[in-house]
């Protein structure tokens, strides 16, 4: 599985720099994300911090999704035929090689596979896994980035004027 994530996520940015429309490199972007926090999420014991990584990135994308639909609203998606053989040339190439991935499919690694899970779900060490980002060595980071947003949060909130709206003005 983690296979076959890992080659959607290459074939993924090697179309990326195929792509010519803004909306077309936003999507794949996102799915880009969404592979990258599903991969982060099967690593960790629980998927929350993947979770909270892939709502803020989906906050900025709205942003930006926002910002070039009114730009490029008039802006037509084109299929070029080599994009496209090119992507089923890789789809192929990522199903072949996720059925020759046989590893999950022998009985002994399935089993050891089994009695980790059983192990890791009673060890409490494993269960505070993602305190990590909040104890004695990285907490000194987590705290300057949190210090850092407040900061540039109110800069922004500073920067703009209440009364006359938003920062562009229609004309």
């Amino acid at each position: 599985m983690k296979t076959m994530i890992i080659m959607m996520s290459l074939m993924m940015s090697s179309l990326f720099p195929t792509m010519k429309n803004p909306l077309s490199m936003g999507f794949t972007l996102l799915v880009q994300t969404g592979l990258s926090c599903l991969l982060n999420g099967m690593n960790n014991y629980s998927y929350w911090f993947s979770y909270l990584l892939f709502i803020t990135y989906i906050g900025g994308m709205m942003v930006l999704f926002i910002y070039m639909a009114s730009i490029a609203s008039n802006m037509k998606f084109k299929f070029s035929i080599k994009l496209m053989i090119m992507m089923m040339i890789m789809t192929m190439m990522l199903m072949m090689v996720s059925m020759t991935d046989n590893t999950l499919m022998n009985e002994n690694n399935m089993n050891e596979f089994i009695n980790y899970e059983l192990t890791a779900k009673n060890n409490n060490k494993e269960m505070l896994s993602i305190m990590k980002m909040f104890n004695m060595p990285t907490m000194m980071i987590t705290i300057m980035l949190i210090i850092y947003l407040l900061f540039t949060m109110i800069s922004i909130i500073k920067i703009t004027n209440k009364k006359e709206g938003p920062l562009r003005t229609k004309n």
